[in-house]
């Protein structure tokens, strides 16, 4: 089968998107439209330079266009922005119009704040930066810094800032960090760490305005301070307004998808941060501007495409960091979220041995219900353990019980792994409300 397909954003599930229908559909024409001069930007790029752990601007692209063009065939036109659509058409800026089979909106999200002009040169959103030696300049140049959100991206900044013997002050309207993913009392260590490093902390604090004069100034209600640069690091939203004539849009502005991904408008397509998916273990639909929830729905909107209907299941969430010296890692059901769940919900901790010839260990808190099903695993550890989060990620996925999790057989080898996992204790230590 031969198509014309077009797909709008170059960076996760764009690119993915672009790839598996170029191995499933080999005589197809892919078009690959991005506004940015660069497709590929590592998401957490900007901490890995400020942590010099990379030197070059070239390592934070994960692909490059030549790549994409010589090695896959697909057409990429950089610098395009699209502009609009016209009955099977894509139109761009300047007037050149693209004929297609099947559209597929890939157009991600970005961290915004109401009413912040483009030319703000002392307020930087974090998730894509064009140019970097600039920021690093001004970073270099502030000496007291704000940061709003204290998610991922805000935190990883935070790391990266704390190093240069900045002043820096972290905002976040939740009661918790990284709410999302981890209930307070598995950020507490972290928390703690954070201040003991100098970081100003300021929880369940609402900026309401953010301003620029000779400074940037954040206010909240409870304060208002001047800064020499405020990034952006607050919960990523999609930007979908142009769409919103053609195309249904939810209330939170993400894309309007049925269960195979599409839109309102037959043959055109909406995936990764553009869209709302399920979170499996409450089946809500939630927004999640997560890797692994743009690589999936690039997958399934493929194989739809190409002739395989396959419906998104959604999402597990599973997500994990390291950030001023823990791992953290979580997946499915957190404690904040299991008040929309219908059955009640039992919780349990355990300290497990990372490896056999030392004594590093990694708290775990998982979520279960009466069967003894797990819904819901957090992680915590000063070693690295992310094979667990994997191990985890499955056990949710499948609806595994502890017990069913404990009869898999895994590797062992002293120096990197425990030959026991135990898990059954853990429905042991539960504890009722």
């Amino acid at each position: 089968m031969q198509m014309n397909i077009v797909i709008v954003g170059g960076s996760f599930a764009g690119i993915h998107a672009a790839i598996y229908l170029r191995q499933l559909m080999p005589t197809s024409e892919i078009y690959l439209i991005e506004k940015q001069s660069k497709l590929g930007w590592i998401p957490s790029g900007f901490n890995l330079i400020l942590k010099g752990k990379v030197t070059s601007e070239k390592q934070l692209s994960w692909i490059t266009k030549e790549e994409l063009t010589d090695h896959y065939r697909i057409h990429v036109y950089t610098e395009k922005t699209v502009i609009g659509l016209k009955e099977k058409k894509v139109v761009l800026a300047g007037g050149k119009k693209l004929d297609f089979d099947r559209l597929i909106l890939a157009t991600g999200s970005n961290q915004k704040f109401r009413n912040i002009s483009a030319e703000s040169t002392l307020i930087h959103p974090v998730k894509k930066i064009q140019n970097v030696t600039a920021l690093q300049q001004k970073i270099m140049n502030a000496k007291k810094i704000a940061i709003i959100g204290a998610g991922q991206a805000g935190i990883e900044i935070a790391e990266g800032l704390a190093s240069r013997k900045k002043q820096i002050h972290l905002y976040e309207s939740r009661k918790s960090i990284l709410f999302r993913y981890l209930d307070p009392e598995m950020t507490e260590p972290l928390v703690k760490e954070m201040k003991n490093q100098g970081l100003s902390l300021f929880l369940e604090e609402q900026v309401v305005s953010l301003t620029e004069n000779e400074t940037a100034i954040v206010e909240t209600e409870k304060r208002k301070e001047n800064y020499d640069l405020v990034l952006l690091a607050n919960h990523s939203r999609p930007d979908n307004q142009m769409w919103e004539e053609q195309l249904t849009l939810n209330d939170d502005g993400t894309i309007w998808v049925d269960d195979y991904l599409q839109t309102s408008q037959k043959d055109v397509y909406a995936i990764g941060d553009a869209i709302q998916v399920t979170f499996r273990p409450t089946n809500e639909k939630m927004y999640v501007s997560l890797v692994n929830n743009a690589v999936r729905t690039a997958r399934n909107v493929s194989k739809t495409i190409s002739g395989s209907q396959t419906k998104d299941q959604g999402t597990y969430r599973p997500v994990g960091n390291q950030w001023f010296g823990y791992f953290l890692g979580s997946v499915g059901l957190t404690e904040e979220e299991s008040i929309f769940y219908p059955q009640k919900i039992e919780t349990g901790y355990v300290d497990y041995k990372l490896t056999a010839i030392n004594q590093s260990k990694v708290k775990l808190k998982f979520l279960f219900d009466s069967e003894k099903k797990i819904l819901g695993a957090q992680l915590q550890s000063k070693k690295e353990m992310f094979h667990l989060l994997d191990q985890l990620t499955i056990a949710v996925e499948e609806g595994w019980t502890f017990e069913q999790l404990e009869e898999h057989e895994l590797f062992f080898q002293p120096e990197y792994r425990v030959p026991d996992m135990v898990w059954s204790k853990v429905a042991n230590t539960a504890y009722e409300d």
